[in-house]
């Protein structure tokens, strides 16, 4: 795995965000504020367009895009109602296509250690379905209990596509996942997330980090995140097994149900 200093060519790689985009990123950061707070109406559109300087078309792609992320909803007669604060993500799970299986750890923190830019390798590359020298945003961490202290869950590395790469708050401690992130940078929409469970013996600096003796046994999981056909995100987990439980529940529904 080759690391590469701040690389000019990454940063062109980042799309050019339409306007409705930002406006939807500027009215995202205002219900987060509070203005209007969940349960609240958000402004009309001719009041939106006045303030923020921006067509009736803009300002309904802005608000469409915030009612697919599952933040607003619309009710003719009443108005464009705040939902959420944050985007909601749905994964519909289903025997015809699983999907992901887990949700995300929640109530917990992940402490990061270490940001770069990086050339995927023959190895890497395999991981994260992409071509030799293809160049990812690495971020690695360990993640916590929710107070941040005691033993570590897991020991955590994430990849993110280069043309996702520029994301804010990326340093110091994350308690949300970096798909969220770039979702809401990008306005995109991840549409499947494929995972898979490997079992694996934790072993040198990874058992040490993990306070676990070395030949501990654990579990890797590697979720692999999509936009349509494209990978924007590939991120493992290796969790000691002392510390970790896996449940999950199917249920058969009738056809036409």
């Amino acid at each position: 795995m080759t690391e590469l200093k701040d690389d000019p060519h990454v940063d062109a790689l980042t799309p050019t965000a339409p306007r409705h985009v930002d406006l939807a990123r500027t009215l995202m950061q205002e219900i987060r504020a509070g203005h209007p707070p969940v349960g609240g109406l958000l402004p009309p559109e001719l009041e939106l367009c006045e303030r923020l300087g921006m067509s009736r078309y803009a300002v309904r792609q802005a608000v469409q895009k915030l009612c697919s992320l599952g933040m607003l909803t619309r009710q003719a007669g009443v108005g464009t109602r705040v939902v959420s604060a944050t985007p909601v993500s749905r994964y519909v799970q289903s025997m015809d296509d699983l999907g992901d299986l887990a949700r995300y750890a929640q109530g917990t923190h992940l402490a990061v250690t270490t940001r770069n830019r990086i050339a995927a390798d023959d190895a890497l590359g395999e991981l994260l379905s992409c071509a030799p020298g293809d160049k990812w945003l690495h971020i690695a961490g360990v993640r916590r209990g929710c107070d941040g202290k005691g033993e570590p869950i897991a020991l955590v590395h994430m990849y993110v596509a280069a043309a996702y790469a520029k994301l804010p708050k990326l340093s110091g401690e994350l308690a949300v996942p970096i798909y969220t992130l770039i979702e809401e940078q990008f306005g995109i929409k991840v549409t499947r997330v494929a995972q898979e469970i490997q079992g694996l013996i934790i072993d040198g600096e990874d058992a040490d980090v993990l306070q676990v003796p070395r030949g501990s046994a654990g579990l890797r999981i590697v979720r692999t995140y999509y936009v349509g056909p494209t990978v924007i995100e590939v991120t493992t987990g290796v969790h000691p097994a002392s510390r970790f439980s896996y449940s999950m529940s199917f249920q058969l529904s009738r056809a036409g149900a």
